[in-house]
């Protein structure tokens, strides 16, 4: 009998839990996967390099990943940025590392170093269970406010000095003087009758 009665108590048991619906954990994060970054108003102009600098750092292949990941800034959705996080992290330290020294400078790395940073604040406010927006808004523009901060420094360390400037001015002066006495000359030789050439 007491078989019967724990066998019939079991199966109400089960057959009660059976009945009741199974929750199923919804991410938060899926109420804000499709949603863009918007910059913020502290958002810097955008620097560009200078021809100079350009060339000097044409190899540093990681300077193209970053590039390409500051573009894309105002076209991704958190989603994307959460997914892609850690390669954009992995472009950033590598950036720190892999940079040749011709092309480093204390600024430039202090720099990169902030970048990193900012990177990774802005990736791990993206991947959130519980999304901030306007705290990964925040982030995404201070992010491209850093690499802004870094163009400065390349421009600065690869620009031209006084006296290399100078010189160009000269240059081309001196040039410009010979082709003003050039052209003063054929119009006076043009202005002359044939007779008065040959004298």
């Amino acid at each position: 009998m007491r078989f019967t009665i724990l066998a019939f108590l079991l199966l109400t048991v089960l057959f009660a839990s059976c009945n009741k619906k199974q929750e199923v954990a919804v991410d938060p994060r899926l109420a804000t996967d499709t949603l863009s970054i918007k910059m913020q108003p502290q958002l810097k102009q955008e620097i560009f390099l200078t021809t100079t600098a350009q060339e000097e750092i044409e190899s540093w292949k990681e300077f193209k990943f970053l590039t390409e990941h500051v573009n894309a800034l105002d076209t991704i959705t958190l989603y994307y940025l959460r997914k892609q996080g850690s390669e954009w992290i992995k472009n950033a330290a590598n950036a720190q590392k892999e940079v040749s020294d011709s092309i480093v400078n204390p600024a430039i790395q202090s720099r990169l170093n902030v970048l990193f940073s900012k990177t990774n604040t802005l990736v791990q406010e993206a991947s959130k269970v519980k999304i901030d927006t306007a705290l990964v808004n925040k982030e995404a523009t201070e992010f491209f406010n850093a690499f802004q901060n870094l163009k400065l420094q390349i421009n600065l360390k690869y620009q031209e000095s006084i006296e290399e400037l100078l010189e160009k001015y000269e240059i081309k002066a001196d040039s410009l003087s010979v082709s003003r006495d050039s052209i003063r000359k054929a119009a006076t030789l043009s202005k002359l009758t044939p007779a008065q050439g040959l004298k």
